[in-house]
């Protein structure tokens, strides 16, 4: 392994891990495991992992090394709260501003989302499929918001989606892919972002985070409802 290695991969393999569920709320992260897993030094591994520990994704205990942040119910509802207020916003300013090249962008994104969730949508086990759609569901909603023409709400925006994503990979069931509600509302933001209709669109990000926005749902009840939805298969 080289000296001068950097963290930044490292610190981005880890990242998306923890969003799409490759270690468990609260799992213990085994620094040779790791080290042996992504080929890199301590050192490296030790900057990523606190890097990681300053968003709140990873703890540091005290002699007892890094730990994944453990679920908090509250915390969920504040990260999909604040994903819903910047989405919203964002996505209404990159349905005005957006060009052609923007559309060209969503449309490859959606595309890409909906076949891989088609591919979802009929397997007896989705786990082989979470790390790849994890990272097109990302792709599609930022290439949604990208026309905003905000790099800072952009940079707000990740952060906070990529808490609620872990903690929805580590607490609801089946990563929090429904059948058929999520290729439903997915399809419903791309159409009404492709026609134009800013008010539509908002709508429909509300309707694909209501589930998880209403306080009035415990996460049991969370759980129960998308587990009784996944039943419900799609032939």
């Amino acid at each position: 392994m080289a000296d001068d290695q950097t963290n930044e991969p490292i610190y981005e393999t880890l990242r998306e891990g923890l969003i799409w569920g490759r270690w468990r709320s609260g799992e213990q992260l085994k620094p040779q495991h790791l080290k042996d897993e992504l080929n890199c030094t301590s050192g490296v591994l030790r900057e990523a992992l606190l890097r990681l520990s300053g968003e709140g994704m990873v703890l540091l205990v005290k002699n007892a090394g890094f730990r994944v942040a453990s679920y908090d119910e509250e915390t969920f509802r504040e990260a999909a709260h604040l994903r819903l207020l910047l989405e919203c916003e964002a996505a209404e300013l990159a349905v005005k501003r957006g060009d052609f090249e923007w559309e060209m962008a969503v449309n490859t994104a959606h595309h890409n989302l909906a076949y891989i969730e088609d591919q979802m949508a009929t397997a007896d086990d989705i786990t082989p499929f979470v790390q790849r759609w994890s990272q097109l569901d990302w792709a599609f909603h930022s290439a949604v918001l990208s026309a905003c023409g905000s790099k800072l709400l952009m940079r707000r925006y990740r952060s906070v989606y990529d808490t609620f994503r872990m903690y929805a990979a580590a607490q609801i069931a089946e990563f929090g892919f429904i059948v058929p509600g999520t290729i439903n509302e997915h399809r419903a933001i791309f159409d009404t972002a492709i026609q134009r209709d800013a008010d539509g669109c908002i709508e429909a990000i509300k309707a694909h985070l209501r589930l998880y926005h209403d306080e009035s749902r415990s996460t049991e009840r969370l759980r129960m409802k998308t587990s009784k939805a996944q039943r419900k298969r799609v032939a």
